[in-house]
């Protein structure tokens, strides 16, 4: 036997441990995994030089691709940086407004097969009462989950609970996965009116508009939504000790529930709002420090699953406006690039996580929650031949003006890094090789979601 690729002298992670191994691939998938004497001849051959090797990263929640904001990115650009940073298939959002929720969806699904560079998916957002009832037929053409926008986060209505509870029952239905933006908007708003009472704009006003007890209250709301329906269900970008308590009990309890958090959640507190003001702008917004340290905890024993960057960034000329009235501009913050080597360095290097529970929080648990396990998330014959190399000894100092995402700028500007991905393979075929995207725009293809039973484990 002859293959077209096989990648020698690495190190893979492979159900789970880290084998001294190589790999060969054929027609984009993995074929076998072997000793070295023991791989087949191959036109190619791809020098892992003592790296490990992972399988493809999934940032399992960005917004590249935002119609209206294309100057900010899109799914072209968006997924060369992300091929870069290590990751070959993003998960972006299908958010129909008012429009036909089939209909957007439609139109999300061909820009991405006309501009990605990387594998994509779709999450599908219920924006209306109405959309419930395109959920079957939106889950048939692949949504990978139905979110719901608890409360505003940037111009959007939130739902009605008595509508969610509809949808969470056709999502059962459709044996999809409900999603969640957790906050709640009555205490937003409440509190919001108190501090513009105040004269309050300043960009610390904005993180205490949105207090930890609004995600607590909207978690614990979902979750028991989730129960009463049988939905299995994913709570989006968790910023708080408390709310990874929540996730831990529903899990202790039984119950189908999985969560994330980003990297900014993590690597800031309430305190870099004095310094950054508005670049560290987030919905939800940062806690505390006590809070950061209890979520690492949490992701690195199993409560949170998926670490995801939520990458959504406006330009700075639209950020420094913050800085005189915060409720003027948008919250969002730039990551799809540096996610891969910020969990290597931060996790691995500084925080001592096991390598094998960090490669499961940003590639396999992604791809099992989301419902594209086995074809992504792992490296065994039959999958995608998606994978990530990873120098652990490389360093770099993240700098804004050496990135590829559209974002002038980057939250994490300065930060010394350690482990860099080196090589980033879609399908068989290189997208990124240091630091340089290699894929054409419409390689990509839409990763739908496979009918298999949801799990966190």
């Amino acid at each position: 036997m002859k293959a077209e690729t096989v990648v020698t002298n690495g190190k893979i992670f492979s159900r789970g441990f880290f084998l001294e191994a190589g790999l060969a691939i054929e027609a984009g998938k993995i074929v076998s995994i072997a000793k070295e004497p023991n791989l087949p001849a191959a036109d190619e051959k791809i020098d892992a030089s003592g790296n490990i090797i992972i399988p493809g990263a999934i940032d399992a929640h960005v917004h590249l691709h935002v119609p209206g904001y294309l100057h900010r990115e899109d799914f072209a650009n968006g997924t060369k940086a992300a091929a870069i940073g290590g990751t070959t298939t993003v998960i972006d959002f299908a958010i129909p407004g008012k429009e036909s929720l089939v209909k957007t969806f439609t139109l999300m699904k061909s820009a991405g097969e006309k501009m990605c560079a990387a594998d994509f998916a779709l999450h599908a957002a219920v924006c209306l009462e109405e959309h419930i009832e395109e959920i079957p037929q939106v889950a048939k053409m692949g949504a990978v989950s139905f979110k719901h926008f608890m409360a505003n986060p940037d111009g959007l209505s939130p739902l009605e609970t008595g509508v969610m509870l509809d949808s969470f029952r056709k999502i059962r239905e459709a044996q999809s996965l409900a999603t969640v933006h957790a906050e709640n908007e009555s205490i937003i708003l409440h509190r919001l009116r108190e501090l513009k009472k105040l004269g309050r704009s300043d960009p610390t006003a904005h993180a205490l508009s949105r207090p930890t007890i609004a995600e607590v209250e909207a978690i614990s709301r979902a979750i028991l939504l989730a129960s009463t329906t049988g939905a299995p269900l994913h709570v989006f970008h968790i910023s708080s000790e408390r709310g990874a308590g929540l996730i831990r009990e529903a899990k202790k309890a039984g119950l189908s529930v999985s969560g994330e958090t980003c990297p900014h959640y993590l690597l800031f507190n309430q305190e870099d709002l004095k310094k950054f003001g508005p670049y560290l702008q987030v919905n939800p917004p940062l806690r505390t420090k006590a809070d950061s340290e209890a979520l690492w905890k949490a992701l690195a024993d199993g409560v949170l699953d998926i670490l995801v960057t939520d990458h959504y960034a406006p330009l700075q000329v639209e950020k420094e406006s913050g800085w005189n009235n915060i409720w003027e501009v948008e919250a969002g913050v730039p990551g799809v690039e540096t996610r891969v080597m910020l969990t290597i360095s931060e996790g691995y290097h500084r925080r001592k996580i096991p390598l094998g529970r960090l490669v499961e929080v940003i590639s396999t648990q992604p791809a099992r929650v989301f419902g594209l396990y086995p074809a992504k998330g792992t490296l065994r014959p039959g999958s995608d031949a998606d994978l990530t190399i990873i120098d652990l000894k490389d360093e770099m100092v993240i700098k804004a003006e050496k990135l590829h995402q559209r974002a002038d700028w980057t939250p994490f500007e300065g930060f010394m890094v350690k482990g860099v991905p080196k090589l980033t393979m879609v399908r068989g075929k290189i997208v990124s090789k240091d630091g340089s995207a290699w894929s054409q725009e419409g390689f990509g293809k839409l990763c739908p979601r496979q009918k298999t039973p949801h799990s966190s484990g």
